[in-house]
């Protein structure tokens, strides 16, 4: 298993860093779900692979949006299937394989985060006497879409990409969240608001 993931990773990052075009909207519904998987826990690589090139571009896509980093990206979607097919026995068939994908991906990518925002203050400290930055309202030109969904609470941004660039369903997200689609509906909504709030600021 190690040593076809490394393959399959391997022949994933060429086609991150040459951009290529994705393919459909990954689709998170059940069908050949099943069938895959079995294929897959029984070794077989071209399962494997199939699995792979249906949502490994679109993964590394939401979690450059997430990091805006692309070696980062790139990392975090490795960590990601190598964590995913390592423990396919795990999925119980609950919700749909590529839910199951996406949910891994977003939580290691937290976890990440919560990492960098660790070594972030540890490295502050060592510079207490370090005059504090004041910067200025941004301008129209200066904040875009991107830099906005940056301002955002990882919680917030994760939810509205899912939405909004992934194109999942409340269904889906529930499924990648593991939470009600209700939850999902009264925090997406506060999402949006907290979005526009940053816009309006910004430009108003």
């Amino acid at each position: 298993m190690t040593k076809s993931v490394g393959l399959l990773l391997r022949a994933g990052r060429e086609r991150w860093s040459v951009g290529q075009q994705l393919g459909p909207k990954l689709d998170c519904g059940r069908v050949n779900d099943r069938i895959l998987i079995q294929r897959c826990r029984a070794g077989e690589r071209e399962a494997q692979r199939q699995l792979f090139e249906q949502t490994s571009v679109r993964i590394y896509r939401l979690l450059l949006r997430m990091t805006g980093n692309p070696d980062d990206a790139a990392d975090l979607t490795q960590e990601t299937y190598v964590k995913g097919l390592q423990r396919l026995d795990q999925f119980d068939g609950r919700s749909a394989v590529a839910s199951w994908f996406y949910r891994i991906a977003v939580n290691e990518t937290l976890q990440f985060r919560r990492r960098q925002s660790i070594a972030t203050m540890k490295l502050q400290a060592l510079a207490p006497n370090r005059p504090t930055e004041t910067q200025g309202p941004k301008t129209d030109l200066e904040l875009d879409m991107q830099r906005a969904l940056e301002e955002l609470p990882s919680n917030d941004r994760v939810l509205l990409l899912l939405r909004y660039q992934e194109e999942l369903d409340y269904r889906g997200i529930a499924e990648v969240l593991d939470c009600a689609e209700g939850t999902v509906a009264s925090r997406l909504n506060r999402a949006r608001d907290r979005l526009r709030e940053i816009l309006r600021k910004s430009y108003g």
